[in-house]
């Protein structure tokens, strides 16, 4: 999907994320806002200079949680394709009066996109699946940038839906936020292909732990997202690194 798929989605993205009162998408992203933060105080020094830079931003969720959890000298950045959902972010910047972050709109997946940033410690991620909807053309261009960006010093970061069992967390995920992507046909839960897509034009591929490794060159190995169900933790996902930290 391109950025001008994503406009039509700006003004549901914060009910169906953010603000979804579903138990499921809640203790989701509150899991996955902990494990991120606790993976970025693992390497920041209070003595070197650092950038978070969230590649696919939406609204700016993943960068507000962060800029309250971590250290005032981290700079962050959020960067997408959707000029609705960036314009939505800085009216939310606005209103949280949170000051160094910076919100671009651009095409995350451009290969000058080192540009843009200084030469402090960078730490790139994708979160929340957004991995799932760059074109399949583009993607090994994205980690390429991602890599590039975290160097030798910084680190890469990606959270993914990734259930050890597609045909149950599919749905766990996607029937309560139903109201973004629209419709859910009675094949948009591709087993085969570990995707979901519905006839309007909306496609989100999963990937296996293992593909996630090789994009991003890791040994390390993932944590799992947990979340509660029927008063059993169940794994929806995963969060990656590039490298043991």
């Amino acid at each position: 999907m391109d950025g001008d798929a994503w406009n039509d989605m700006s003004s549901e993205y914060d009910n169906c994320v953010e603000n979804n009162p579903h138990h499921v998408i809640s203790n989701f992203i509150e899991e996955e806002i902990t494990i991120i933060a606790n993976l970025c105080k693992k390497i920041i020094k209070p003595d070197k200079k650092y950038t978070i830079i969230d590649m696919g931003s939406g609204t700016g969720r993943v960068l507000f949680s962060l800029k309250k959890r971590l250290d005032d000298s981290v700079s962050f950045y959020g960067i997408d394709a959707s000029e609705p959902m960036i314009q939505l972010s800085k009216q939310k910047q606005s209103k949280l009066n949170l000051k160094n972050i910076s919100f671009l709109h651009h095409d995350v997946t451009d290969p000058k996109i080192d540009e843009f940033f200084d030469d402090s410690t960078k730490i790139p991620m994708c979160v929340y699946n957004t991995i799932g909807v760059i074109p399949h053309q583009k993607r090994q261009q994205f980690f390429d940038n991602m890599l590039r960006l975290a160097g030798q010093d910084g680190f890469t970061l990606i959270s993914a839906f990734n259930g050890d069992d597609f045909a149950f967390a599919a749905p766990q995920i996607y029937n309560p936020m139903k109201s973004m992507v629209k419709r859910i046909d009675e094949d948009s839960f591709d087993e085969q292909k570990l995707a979901f897509r519905n006839s309007l034009g909306y496609y989100s591929q999963w990937f296996t732990k293992n593909q996630i490794k090789d994009l991003l060159k890791s040994t390390a190995d993932p944590i799992p997202i947990q979340v509660p169900i029927n008063n059993k933790a169940q794994i929806l996902g995963h969060v990656f690194v590039d490298r043991v930290l």
